[in-house]
């Protein structure tokens, strides 16, 4: 009996070899843990930014037919505006025709009431018109209406004085306007010339099918079309416009 001793447990101490090995295990764990975590947010970060993308790209597909409608709508509307507005234009240049036709009808009134007024008027147009003329001009012929003529001749009637132009009876002149020819130039300065002349000036001088020639000057007193003219004896122009007196 005296050869059996007793067995004494081990020391489980906190400084022992089991201690050791639950602060590895541990370690790993918390190192398993924040791979996990950065795994996780990468992996969420990454899908993020593709299901984004993805997300994106399915919208602007939904979306393209309902922007091409919408640029059509947007075409048709400006069609329809530029469509309202084209008859405003035209509405201002048809006044603006009108409010020119209504002024030149005024000019013509005015000018037949100062011929009946003070019918001498004509004799400064004859004058303005002949000075048109270069001053070696020769054989200068004057063509007015009969009354405008007769006129003329009571006027400037002076014993001894010789006349520097020839007047010449024209029927189809309309009073208040004369033509001048010579044997290398006619000037005309009818009253329709003249009064021509002021619409191309109120019109900007813009091109109508009606308007007169390029004249000089733009009064109703002094515009001439100045063109070569026919030698003396030529037959008249029967397309002059005729008006009664």
């Amino acid at each position: 009996m005296s050869a059996v001793s007793l067995w004494d447990l081990p020391s489980i101490r906190a400084d022992g070899p089991g201690h050791r090995i639950g602060r590895t295990v541990g370690e790993l764990e918390e190192i398993e843990r924040r791979a996990f975590d950065e795994a996780y947010a990468k992996g969420h970060e990454a899908g993020h930014a593709a299901g984004l993308a993805a997300g994106t790209a399915a919208a602007q597909l939904r979306m393209q037919p309902r922007l091409a409608e919408i640029e059509r709508q947007v075409e048709s509307l400006q069609g329809m505006l530029a469509s309202l507005s084209r008859p405003f234009q035209e509405f201002d240049l048809e006044v603006q025709e009108q409010l020119v036709q209504l002024a030149l009808s005024i000019a013509r009134h005015l000018v037949r009431r100062e011929l009946r007024i003070e019918p001498a008027q004509v004799i400064a147009i004859i004058r303005e018109t002949v000075g048109l003329l270069p001053a070696a001009a020769r054989d200068v012929r004057v063509h007015l209406h009969p009354q405008d003529a007769a006129l003329v001749r009571e006027k400037l009637a002076s014993p001894g004085v010789e006349p520097a132009w020839t007047l010449l009876e024209d029927p189809v002149m309309s009073r208040g306007g004369c033509r001048v020819t010579t044997q290398t130039a006619q000037i005309d300065a009818r009253l329709e010339t003249r009064i021509q002349a002021v619409a191309g000036a109120l019109l900007g001088g813009e091109e109508r099918e009606d308007a007169a020639r390029p004249i000089r000057g733009a009064s109703l007193h002094a515009a001439a079309d100045v063109s070569p003219g026919a030698p003396p004896g030529a037959p008249e122009d029967p397309s002059r416009p005729a008006e009664s007196s």
